[in-house]
């Protein structure tokens, strides 16, 4: 092995984990608005059911 190449591994794992640690907060925040959006629309369908009749 090159000298360096064992510090160059460790800052790139140190960066793609500093990446994961903001994005992946974000991600799941997405998917819970995206789910509570979902869950709104099928209930906002079954009362305009309930009213059509």
């Amino acid at each position: 092995m090159q000298p360096g190449i064992f510090d160059l591994l460790i800052l790139v794992f140190i960066f793609l984990g500093l990446q994961a640690w903001w994005i992946i907060p974000i991600i799941n925040k997405n998917n819970k608005l995206n789910k509570r959006g979902n869950d709104l629309k099928e209930e906002i369908k079954q009362l305009e059911k309930l009213y059509k009749k």
